[in-house]
C-alpha cells in the first residue's frame, strides 16, 4: 500500500539568490526571489517516489486529490509498463477459460491492435483517442473489396474492452480506453423459419445418416452446432426422451468442452430425434463415445470437425429446394415452434439463455398468420 500522503511542495530552479551584500538570501524570502513550480509528491507501494510539476498551486491541489483518492483505493502505483506484443502473449496464456471460438475473436483483435498501435507500444500510454482512432481505422478497412459490417465492428469493440478489462486487472492500465466506445445500433436481418415439411426435405436431402441425425437435433432439440459435435453418447438418455448438454472433461478419448452458456441444460427429445440417434447407436462401432464421428481413424471414431459443414449443409439445402439459411436457423425455427406450445420462459430454459431478451429478440418469429389475427382483432375493435 503506498503511503496515506499525497503532498504539494515548491520545487525551486535556478541559483539560490544573493542579497546587495553578495551573500544568500534565507530560505524565507526564497518565494519573492527565485523561481519555482509546484510539485506533487508521493511513494508506491515498491518504495519508489513519484512526482509532477505543475506551474500554478491551484493545478497542483486539484491533482493531488485525485491522488489521494486514488490512495484510498490502492490505485496510486504507477501501471508496470508492458508492450503490446509481451501483453498478447500474456493475456493468451492466462485465459485458457475461453471458448475457442473467443479466444479466435480475441486473436484477431489483438492481432489488428498492434498493427495499428504498435507492437512495442506499451499498454498503459493506450489512450481513449488511440481506441476510438483505432475502431475508426478498422470500420474503413477494406478487406476483399468490402468494409467490416456493423455488427463486425461491435464484436471487435466488444472483445477490445473485455482485454482491456483484464489489462486493469493487472494493473497494467488505470482505465479502460475502449470503456467510452458505444457499439452502433443494428437492426436484425430477416430470416427464413423453416417449416415442418422443409424439414422433412433437408432429412431427406441429406445423403448420409450423420447428416440426417444433425439436422434432427438442430430442428427438433434445438441444439448449437457445437453442442451437436461434442454430443457424447452418454449425453442421450432414451430411457427417458432427453438429451443433456454438459461439459466435458479431457480424457483419452474425449477433448474438453465448455457449452456457451457454461450451465448444464436438460432438453426434451421427440421421438423423431430418439429414432434417428438409435439408427445411429446401432450404426457406430463399439466403444464408440461422440455420436457424430468421422469415417477416418481409429475404431471409436474421431469426433466430426467444423470444417467443410457449412458448404455440406448448403448443398444439402439446395437440393431441398429450401431457402437460403444456415444451420443455426434449425435452432431458430426450434425456438419459434417451441414458443407456440410453451411459455416463452420455457422456450428461455431449453434453448439455453441467459436473457429471455435473447430469446424473444433473435429466436422467436411472428408469422404472418399471426400478424393477420392483429389486424383483424385491430379491424374490430375500430368497428365498436
Amino acid at each position: 500500500m503506498a503511503t496515506e500522503k499525497v503532498g504539494v511542495y515548491r520545487k525551486w530552479y535556478g541559483a539560490v539568490p544573493n542579497d546587495q551584500h553578495g551573500n544568500p538570501l534565507p530560505k524565507i524570502e526564497w518565494p519573492r526571489k527565485r523561481p519555482f513550480s509546484w510539485a506533487v509528491r508521493w511513494f508506491g507501494s515498491n518504495g519508489k517516489r513519484y512526482s509532477r510539476s505543475f506551474k500554478s498551486r491551484k493545478e497542483a491541489i486539484k491533482h493531488a486529490e485525485t491522488r489521494q483518492a486514488a490512495v484510498r483505493v490502492g490505485k496510486v502505483d504507477e501501471p508496470s509498463a508492458m508492450t503490446l506484443t509481451e501483453f498478447a502473449k500474456m493475456y493468451l496464456d492466462l485465459r485458457t477459460d475461453l471458448a475457442e471460438s473467443t479466444r479466435v475473436e480475441q486473436r484477431r483483435a489483438l492481432r489488428y491492435l498492434k498493427e495499428f498501435i504498435g507492437e512495442e507500444r506499451t499498454v498503459s500510454t493506450v489512450t481513449p483517442l488511440d481506441a476510438r482512432c483505432f475502431i475508426a481505422w478498422y470500420r474503413d478497412r477494406d478487406y476483399r473489396d468490402r468494409k467490416p459490417a456493423a455488427a463486425t465492428v461491435n464484436k471487435l469493440i466488444r472483445e477490445c474492452k473485455r482485454i482491456f478489462r483484464e489489462a486493469g486487472t493487472c494493473s497494467l492500465i488505470r482505465d479502460n480506453p475502449f470503456s467510452g466506445i458505444r457499439q452502433a445500433k443494428v437492426g436484425q436481418r430477416p430470416w427464413h423459419h423453416i417449416t415442418a415439411p422443409e424439414y422433412r426435405q433437408l432429412v431427406d436431402a441429406a445423403s448420409s445418416l450423420r447428416w440426417q441425425g444433425m439436422i434432427t437435433l438442430g430442428y427438433c432439440c434445438g441444439l448449437r452446432l457445437g453442442e451437436v459435435l461434442n454430443l457424447t453418447w452418454p449425453d442421450v438418455d432414451f430411457e427417458r426422451s432427453r438429451i443433456c448438454i454438459a461439459r466435458k472433461d479431457a480424457s483419452t478419448q474425449r477433448a474438453a468442452w465448455m457449452p456457451k452458456d457454461r450451465d448444464a441444460r436438460i432438453v426434451p427429445m421427440p421421438e423423431q430425434a430418439a429414432a434417428l440417434l438409435t439408427r445411429l447407436q446401432l450404426a457406430g462401432a463399439d466403444g464408440q463415445e461422440y455420436v457424430f464421428v468421422t469415417t477416418r481413424g481409429p475404431g471409436t471414431g474421431d469426433r466430426l470437425k467444423r470444417h467443410n459443414l457449412w458448404r455440406d449443409f448448403q448443398a444439402i439445402r439446395e437440393k431441398a429446394s429450401v431457402p437460403k439459411c444456415s444451420f443455426h436457423v434449425l435452432r431458430k425455427s426450434y425456438c419459434t415452434n417451441l414458443a407456440n406450445a410453451v411459455p416463452l420462459h420455457i422456450v428461455q430454459e431449453l434453448a439455453g439463455h441467459a436473457d429471455i431478451r435473447t430469446t424473444r429478440r433473435h429466436y422467436v418469429q411472428v408469422h404472418d398468420e399471426e400478424i393477420d389475427s392483429a389486424r383483424r382483432a385491430l379491424e374490430e375493435v375500430m368497428r365498436q
